[in-house]
């Protein structure tokens, strides 16, 4: 892309340039050499008009003589290096400027019809020029009648030469601009294609994975944004390749533990390691691991499944208070090996709320379960439900080992445990609060946590109310 941008500036800088040149030296040459023949013609024939009156009118008013009047006109031709032909009416020569051979000139002879135009170019007869002239003709004219000509002749070649000269103050105007155009063609490249070029090689250097090094991209206005963009996508491409490495390391050692335990019970139960009579015992150790290993699976497939489509929610009106009364009955066997008591408090006897009845099924099976695997034997765990404005609020609490302060900001990330729970949490698999917070996020709801180490842990959300006239 960047030889790309580059040839294409080379190009246009190439192409503007030949359109200038052929546009000095063709259309503007053309303009400028018609502009002066006709300022020369005009100036010519205003010429003409001038020495006609001041001059030639006296001569055929007898009163000065040919060779007078070629006296005056002689220094006048001089000064304005004009050639100046006095003609009678019938076409003769009486009075030239210049020394000719031929003195005898009659342009009804040598040029019929010459003396009955006012304008000619590149007037050549051998018999009055010696080379190609610039003509003006101005008859003089008494009671409607013509008595003579005034005609005055110019070289074409000093003409030309005026004209070459337009020319060539224009090509060197040509140059200047042409060199401000580089200039600003300069400015874009280092300005834009330099730039474009860093950008594209951070962008490269991204595409291959290398996300750590960090370019030096420090530019103004839209580059300047699109900088940002690029260096803010590789620092989180950074951290997703972090996060990804360490999602990773958590899955292996997650699954490498239950498998490890589930291959050397398999193997002692094979080789008789292990008498019959404890058989019963090992394998519910391997089903409890393989319940794990189910239940790690199944959170994962979740997760992704919200990663790739994004929470698709199915809302509802149901009341909350049966989903709880429901979920506690599915605990009274994990409840009495703790010796634990779930307390339901509810502020009405019915509390209707809109949302997806299973995913808030799902968060208070998960808060649930957490509170009983960290509770202390015969201790209880508080359900509650509350009024609250348009809000129903849902407490779960525990009175357990608690969540250390450091840890509470990370209790929603995947696979995270906290170092005080890691020896009591056995069937964890680190996802369940990252599930509860996805899906109070999809519901665009609030849960907060409440939490003193060796106190014992609350967390709370929020729920949209639905009032009873409403149903």
């Amino acid at each position: 892309m960047k030889k790309s941008l580059t040839r294409k500036l080379v190009v246009y800088y190439l192409l503007i340039a030949c359109v200038l040149f052929i546009l000095v030296n063709t259309v503007l040459a053309d303009m400028a050499e018609k502009k002066i023949f006709r300022q020369r013609e005009q100036a010519m024939y205003e010429q003409a008009v001038t020495v006609m009156d001041g001059y030639v009118k006296r001569y055929y008013d007898s009163r000065i003589t040919i060779t007078k009047l070629m006296e005056n006109l002689t220094p006048i031709g001089d000064m304005l290096d004009v050639r100046i032909l006095i003609a009678a009416s019938w076409g003769k020569v009486v009075g030239d400027t210049a020394p000719v051979v031929n003195k005898q000139i009659d342009f009804e002879k040598i040029a019929p019809g010459f003396l009955n135009e006012t304008f000619h170019r590149n007037v050549y007869y051998p018999e009055i020029t010696t080379e190609p002239m610039l003509a003006v003709v101005v008859p003089l004219t008494h009671q409607y009648q013509i008595k003579g000509y005034v005609c005055m002749m110019v070289p074409m070649e000093s003409v030309n030469a005026e004209v070459s000269e337009i020319v060539y103050e224009m090509n060197w105007y040509y140059l200047g601009t042409m060199a401000i155009v580089l200039l600003v063609f300069a400015g874009v490249y280092c300005f834009l294609v330099l730039p474009l070029r860093k950008t594209i090689a951070a962008a490269k250097t991204y595409s291959m994975g290398d996300f750590e090094k960090k370019p030096n991209l420090r530019f103004s206005g839209e580059l300047g944004a699109l900088s940002d963009v690029i260096g803010y996508m590789g620092d989180t491409m950074n951290r997703f390749n972090e996060y990804q490495r360490e999602i990773i390391a958590n899955i292996s050692h997650d699954f490498r533990s239950p498998l490890t335990s589930i291959k050397g019970y398999a193997e002692a139960i094979k080789d008789g390691t292990i008498p019959p009579e404890q058989q019963e015992k090992y394998l519910d150790v391997v089903l409890f691991e393989v319940e794990r290993l189910t239940k790690l699976t199944s959170n994962l497939l979740t997760l992704n499944t919200m990663d790739k489509k994004g929470m698709i929610l199915q809302p509802s009106e149901f009341d909350v208070n049966e989903v709880i009364k429901n979920l506690a009955r599915t605990f009274e066997g994990q409840c009495k090996k703790k010796r634990l008591v779930i307390q339901l408090i509810f502020s009405a006897k019915e509390i209707f709320v809109s949302a997806d009845r299973d995913k808030i099924a799902q968060v208070l099976y998960n808060l649930v379960d957490n509170a009983i695997k960290f509770s202390h034997m015969d201790s209880a765990i508080v359900i509650e439900v509350e009024e609250k404005g348009r809000k129903a609020m849902v407490s779960v609490k525990d009175t357990g080992t608690g969540i250390p302060k450091e840890d509470l900001s990370k209790i929603w990330d995947r696979f995270y445990k906290s170092d005080s729970s890691r020896g009591k949490d056995k069937r964890g698999t680190g996802l369940g609060l990252s599930i509860v917070k996805e899906i109070m996020t999809a519901h665009k709801e609030n849960i907060n946590v409440i939490s003193t180490e060796g106190v014992g842990t609350e967390f709370v959300f929020t729920l949209p109310l639905v009032k009873t006239e409403e149903i």
